[in-house]
């Protein structure tokens, strides 16, 4: 459920990138590969953070963790209700589709550092690599859907509130 609340975000953005000017191949399949990896990547950067800190300075609590993921929840529920410009961008470089991987991936750092911190490596691993095969699975999808889909606004905002709901539900239930 983790994996599908912090994929909606970058389900979003590519509906974002793909109703405007038709992106070509090469940059789709740039996209999908920026967000899944940078979702996988920060999810186990944040898991061995978050271990480095629980063995090294301080216990990191069930409570401490509840409230990173309802903080992120929050801030995701608050993204789904800006109003923004629907279709934003045209033509996509390297370093746009790099930056916009990892805008889109930093709420997988404060999971990955709220979750994942006492998993041994190998199921830390197997957790951020499905974070980041989930995503990028959503990602193609979105690419592919967009172009069915006419009103992108409610879609975008949706997701954003679907994941935030989801995300705002796991941090309650691991507060109490």
């Amino acid at each position: 459920m983790i994996a599908v609340a912090l994929s909606l975000d970058a389900s979003g953005v590519t509906m974002g990138i793909g109703c405007g000017a038709n992106p070509r191949y090469s940059e789709k399949f740039l996209v999908i590969l920026s967000f899944g990896f940078f979702q996988f990547l920060f999810a186990l950067l944040g898991g061995l953070f978050g271990n480095y800190i629980d063995q090294n300075f301080f216990q990191i609590s069930d409570l401490f963790s509840g409230l990173i993921i309802l903080i992120l929840g929050f801030l995701l529920l608050k993204e789904g209700y800006k109003q923004e410009e629907e279709c934003i961008y045209r033509r996509l470089n390297l370093l746009t589709i790099i930056i916009l991987g990892i805008s889109v991936s930093i709420d997988a750092l404060g999971v990955g550092f709220s979750v994942l911190y006492t998993t041994p490596f190998p199921i830390m691993l197997k957790y951020s690599l499905i974070i980041g095969i989930i995503t990028t699975f959503l990602t193609l999808l979105s690419f592919m859907i967009i172009k069915y889909i006419k009103n992108i606004g409610i879609i975008e905002k949706y997701a954003d509130y679907m994941g935030g709901i989801i995300l705002v539900l796991l941090g309650l239930n691991m507060i109490l």
